[in-house]
């Protein structure tokens, strides 16, 4: 009787952890969120001088936080400073010596595959451009292209990458880095410098650029609209993306370089062409329909547990309250 009694009771107790296991699980578990931007925040009050590597008091060159996303109307890059300023207006962007560049790695094996410029545009003043530079490996030359830059003194500055321009990845890591002037005219002025993230690169980042579904066909027994109809509408066209490769191979490099974050690479200003219209954006991807199915498990891990519960302690209850019971 008495090892009846143990039994039962050691059953009990391994019945009411198992209870509490499902009900903690199914109360704290969320339903799966769609990823965010790829974040990153930098300490406020790291500048150093470029040249020197001693510390230098630069709010304008003290990047506090960057992002990389992507979408439908490509791959958007914003990073902002401490102190924001508007290359349009400010002294220290007119200069040649500030610029920023990012560095992507494409294939998570901590080289850049991916340089993309920011800088004053020397050909519109008051404008901004970027350029790209994208190896894409196997002895292949280096190909190019023009890429959308913007400023806003909320978003911070922006380059939007039209995703033909780097190679085909799922997901990238990345650092940005920036060098500011802060003496203009000087023969040697003190020039700022501040990376993001401090060591290493940030990421992964998942790229996703949704493309816009296929035209539906038409009706059986509609007839197809002839193009010398005057009634049937003009085919639609469609717009160039944005940053489009410009076409001209750059010389290939002997090794990539691998990110130094204690070593800033002053990105080479060049003139903005004439920037494309964007295309347009596609339809609504349909609503995640998990998210009724999630809630509906874990009542259903809930109800499970409890009763998982009650039975393992109707298990260590006394023999004579089981019989009652």
């Amino acid at each position: 009787m008495r090892r009846i009694i143990r039994v039962d009771r050691a059953a009990g107790l391994a019945c009411t952890f198992a209870g509490l296991l499902l009900l903690t699980g199914a109360l704290s578990s969320r339903p799966a969120i769609a990823a965010g931007p790829g974040a990153v925040t930098d300490p406020a009050g790291d500048t150093i001088n470029r040249d020197t590597n001693a510390k230098l008091s630069a709010p304008a060159a003290d990047i506090v936080a960057a992002t990389v996303d992507s979408g439908a109307g490509g791959i958007v890059l914003a990073f902002t400073t401490r102190q924001m300023a508007n290359p349009a207006t400010d002294p220290g962007w007119a200069s040649g010596n500030t610029s920023a560049s990012w560095q992507l790695d494409e294939n998570g094996d901590g080289k850049v595959d991916d340089i993309i410029g920011y800088s004053t545009d020397t050909s519109a003043p008051g404008g901004v451009a970027g350029d790209l530079t994208h190896w894409p490996g196997g002895n292949q030359p280096a190909t190019k292209c023009t890429v959308p830059a913007a400023f806003d003194p909320v978003a911070g500055y922006t380059l939007t990458v039209n995703p033909t321009c780097i190679g085909k990845t799922s997901a990238v890591t990345y650092k940005v880095q920036l060098t500011y002037d802060t003496s203009p005219g000087a023969k040697k002025p003190p020039l700022a410098f501040d990376v993001a993230p401090d060591q290493g690169l940030a990421g992964p980042v998942p790229i996703v650029v949704p493309t816009a579904p296929a035209a539906a066909p038409p009706p059986a027994g509609s007839p197809a609209p002839s193009a010398t109809d005057p009634g049937a509408p003009p085919a639609p066209s469609a717009p160039a993306p944005a940053g489009t490769p410009s076409g001209k191979p750059g010389a290939p490099p002997g090794t990539r370089p691998a990110p130094k974050p204690a070593t800033p690479s002053t990105a080479a200003r060049r003139p903005a062409s004439s920037a494309a219209p964007s295309p347009a954006a596609p339809a609504a991807a349909p609503a995640n329909g998990l998210a009724a199915t999630g809630a509906d498990t874990r009542r259903l891990g809930a109800l499970g547990g409890a009763m998982v519960l009650l039975g393992g302690l109707i298990l260590m209850s006394p023999a004579t309250r089981r019989r009652t019971a």
